[in-house]
């Protein structure tokens, strides 16, 4: 008998049709303000119409008919509930409620359960109304039947059976109760954001120089993520915004879906979800990230895109193109340097061991410099430009003239910053700076037998002695306990200076060697007799008086405040710290930042660079390869080939002894004479 109602089978879907475009209305025409206008109004018609149907049938009809009318304007309310929690969730609906606007902790806290209950409301809607008709079915429910009675002959009250309709109903609020929970407890969760990483990869957190950098800017900085959600990625992002916005409290992070808002996408030109923008006034920089959580935790060496795991790094050189306009740093060309290994006589490549440098430039362009080459043909000879806001000469091969050397002492005596790191393979000296820092280069090769890196000998020693200089504090924490590889390194001598005591630089050592370093003279990498072991110096930071000429205040930009300051220089007895990798015999050798992770050029370009304020680590979570010196390895040998093996028999022995003493002690058995000895057959 077929199951008639007074309402229609189609006012149902009409209802939830109404739903769905008001969803999409909301959803995905905002940037249509006309057509999210009309859709919106004609679902809450098509809303509107369904429930004063079901209102009306209520009123009008009895028994079992009216009970299930009844059941299906419940569902039919729910969602009403839904689209009204919805609206005050929004910023029209917290305005209404009387919400501050400018605080978004007070926002999230109305928004989020608005939003949660507007969900489980609509589910608890939807679900017993497509249950229930799909119980009902479609036969004699084509038109309305508002009478009293079931309307047709013999269909009375009993042709409805309200109890199955009943049961199905439930069913279905149960479903949409438990597909609730799951949204209580993920947003919950959420809002805790209590995270266990028991695997190895894990999201980079704000580092210290992020933090410093987002503090230096006065004006606020507005952070967009714009993401298709729900999203894997996102959720890490948006973990480290919140983090570093509440490290900072100059941060507000808002996130949005490219096919959404459409008006902000066109604003900041962005072309593909996984993009964040960092916004201060009307600047902007963009970071762009793979969606993909397997592809963005792990790097590729076609990929262009930061990975999770460093993903640090490349916030930190986004804002610091929003910190200050860009500066320019130049680097000499024409002697070999290891930016330059082109230019070194074939003859005299084949004989030093091969040394490039990339990251370097890369550094530079991420602390928001413009790299430029600074050979004869630019002023080496003459004059250092004047936009020069760091020269640095990166290990020259071949001599520097003496008209070069006198350019680069007259760049340092007007104020400028200067970074010069020597190689002891190459005869260069520092020529005029020597008087001006009070500084000389010893070229013997520093040799520890003690301290070294096991898998390239002697010649690459270890040490983890630095100052507290602000120009290495980063690097001096990251390499304490790995320590610093020394490839083949020179020392520098401290010698008295000559000028006038106001003219005279301020030194401080930043990096020594360990005291069972020894000057290699002959060369055969072994302590031998007239050799002496000390801590030589192998970094000095300087700084210099204020130049003559140099203005007394209301310097027009950067670097002129840097040179009214006086002059900074940083000199290296060993170049092979700032290149990528060395190759030693046929090996690639990875130097500083791939062996213990620390961030040596990065503090000293931004102390060089007046900005020591905006030093500190950049975090990353990459897997560094351990490194032992010689004594450690030695150690583990030790441990694993004779300790081990001796505590494994140790142990075996004393457990035999035990097994064997256990029936000498004993008691003898019941019935047996005391004493008596058993006798074998």
């Amino acid at each position: 008998m077929a199951l008639r109602t007074a309402t229609p089978w189609w006012l149902t879907w009409q209802h939830l049709l109404g739903l769905l475009l008001f969803f999409v209305s909301q959803r995905f025409l905002g940037h249509w303000d006309t057509f999210q206008t009309v859709a919106t109004g004609l679902a809450l018609a098509a809303l509107t119409f369904a429930v004063v149907a079901r209102v009306i049938a209520v009123a009008r009809t009895r028994g079992d008919r009216r009970r299930v009318e009844r059941t299906l304007l419940i569902a039919t309310l729910a969602s009403v509930v839904a689209i009204a929690c919805w609206y005050l969730s929004t910023d029209a609906g917290a305005e209404l409620a009387g919400v501050a606007q400018d605080d978004p902790k007070a926002l999230a806290r109305w928004s989020t359960p608005l939003e949660i209950l507007a969900g489980i409301f609509g589910l608890a809607s939807v679900l017993p109304m497509v249950m229930v008709e799909a119980t009902l079915g479609l036969a004699r429910r084509e038109l309305f039947d508002l009478r009293t009675t079931g309307g047709a002959a013999g269909s009375g009250d009993g042709a409805v059976e309200h109890r199955r309709v009943r049961e199905v109903a439930t069913s279905g609020l149960t479903l949409a109760l438990a597909a609730a929970l799951l949204m209580v407890t993920c947003s919950v969760a959420r809002q805790r954001n209590m995270r266990a990483d028991v695997s190895y990869f894990k999201t980079s957190a704000p580092g210290a120089s992020t933090q410093n950098i987002v503090k230096s800017i006065e004006d606020p900085i507005a952070v967009h993520l714009f993401f298709t959600s729900p999203n894997e990625v996102l959720d890490e992002v948006a973990a480290y915004f919140d983090e570093l916005a509440d490290a900072t409290g100059r941060l507000t992070v808002e996130q949005h879906d490219p096919v959404v808002a459409a008006g902000i996408v066109s604003q900041f030109g962005v072309k593909e979800s996984g993009t964040i923008v960092l916004v201060r006034g009307e600047q902007n920089e963009k970071i762009t990230i793979d969606t993909d959580i397997e592809r963005a935790r792990r790097s590729t060496k076609s990929s262009t895109k930061p990975t999770l795991r460093t993903f640090d790094g490349a916030v930190n050189a986004a804002l610091m193109k929003l910190a200050r306009s860009k500066r320019v740093a130049y680097l000499t060309v024409g002697h070999g340097e290891i930016n330059d290994p082109d230019s070194l006589a074939p003859a005299l490549r084949e004989q030093l061991p091969e040394a490039r440098t990339t990251m370097i430039k890369a550094m530079l362009r991420d602390q928001n410099y413009e790299v430029k080459d600074l050979g004869a043909m630019d002023g080496l000879v003459d004059a250092v430009p004047e936009d020069a806001a760091i020269v640095m000469v990166l290990g020259p091969r071949t001599a520097l003239s003496e008209d070069e050397l006198a350019t680069l002492d007259r760049y340092v005596a007007g104020g400028g910053s200067l970074l010069v790191a020597l190689d002891p393979l190459s005869d260069v000296v520092l020529g005029p700076l020597e008087q001006r820092f009070a500084i000389k280069m010893d070229h013997t090769p520093i040799v520890d037998d003690k301290e070294y890196l096991p898998t390239a000998g002697p010649r690459v020693a270890l040490t983890n002695q630095f100052s507290s200089h602000k120009s290495i504090t980063a690097m001096a924490r990251a390499a304490s306990n790995a320590g610093l590889p020394l490839f083949q390194a020179g020392s520098l001598d401290d010698v008295e200076f000559g000028g006038a005591a106001d003219q005279a630089p301020r030194k401080t050592f930043v990096i020594k060697s360990m005291q069972s370093s020894f000057r290699d003279a002959n060369g055969n990498a072994r302590f031998d007799d007239g050799e002496k072991r000390d801590r030589y110096n192998i970094a000095v930071a300087i700084e210099g008086p204020k130049p003559a000429s140099a203005p007394d205040g209301g310097a027009g930009d950067d670097g002129d405040a840097a040179r009214a300051e006086g002059y900074r220089a940083m000199v290296f007895s060993d170049a092979d710290l700032f290149a990528d990798r060395i190759d030693v015999k046929g090996r690639q050798l990875m130097v500083y930042r791939q062996t213990n992770g620390g961030p040596l050029p990065d503090d000293v370009i931004r102390w060089l660079g007046g900005e020591e304020d905006l030093a500190g680590a950049i975090t990353d979570e990459l897997d560094k390869p351990l490194a032992h010196t010689s004594s450690q390895d030695a150690k583990w040998f030790v441990l694993t080939i004779i300790a081990a093996p001796l505590l494994v028999l140790g142990g075996g022995l004393a457990a035999t002894r035990r097994r064997r003493r256990k029936p000498a002690a004993a008691a003898p058995r019941k019935g047996a004479p005391s004493g008596a000895r058993k006798e074998s057959p």
